[in-house]
């Protein structure tokens, strides 16, 4: 039996019509030659910390921290954008939408860090940036036709987003298609 589960915590998000006509325009510019993971759309999710593989037992403390970290927090609404990369232009690994009026996310983000570094979780390095993964990028046969097909496709906003709860997840890999598991829903009551 397995005694740990790789878990994180984030906000999930059912996609619209603008979104997934968007998402597919940008799936449709692969080709063959290509190598990209496309995030199934039932996936997706706006992950606020990433915990790792986890002892279950420790699940209890980590419910427990989260409601403390979400207590303060209202339900709020942000905006889905504009399409970014991680990565270079050369060389990109990433493709996303960014996540625009975040600044309350921004602060359940830090709470939430704050909670959970009391856990022994390590703190995220660099800068929180919320966004959506669209697709891991392994390669790319023509990136300057990608890259125009992404220009073409930019729009300011993509969908509105309300935020009511956080989730735990567990993730679960089968072969190359992972699926998540809810361990826990904290709604946002304040």
């Amino acid at each position: 039996m397995n005694s740990t589960k790789r878990l994180f915590i984030a906000v999930e998000v059912v996609p619209n019509e603008q979104f997934l006509e968007i998402y597919t325009k940008l799936k449709s510019t692969s080709t063959k030659l290509d190598k990209i993971n496309w995030v199934q759309p039932n996936l997706m999710h706006l992950t606020l910390k990433f915990l790792g593989e986890t002892p279950i037992e420790k699940i209890p403390v980590i419910a427990e921290n989260l409601r403390i970290a979400c207590k303060a927090a209202s339900p709020f609404v942000v905006n889905i954008g504009k399409i970014g990369l991680f990565g270079s232009r050369y060389q990109p690994r990433v493709l996303w939408f960014r996540v625009n009026d975040a600044e309350i996310l921004q602060h359940l983000h830090h709470s939430i860090e704050k909670q959970m570094r009391k856990l022994g979780f390590p703190r995220h390095i660099g800068n929180f940036v919320p966004h959506l993964t669209i697709a891991r990028i392994n390669k790319i046969d023509d990136k300057k036709r990608f890259l125009q097909h992404i220009a073409q496709n930019q729009t300011e906003q993509i969908q509105q987003l309300m935020v009511k709860e956080v989730i735990l997840y567990e993730s679960i890999f089968n072969g190359h298609t992972p699926t998540y598991s809810r361990c826990l829903r904290i709604e946002l009551t304040h």
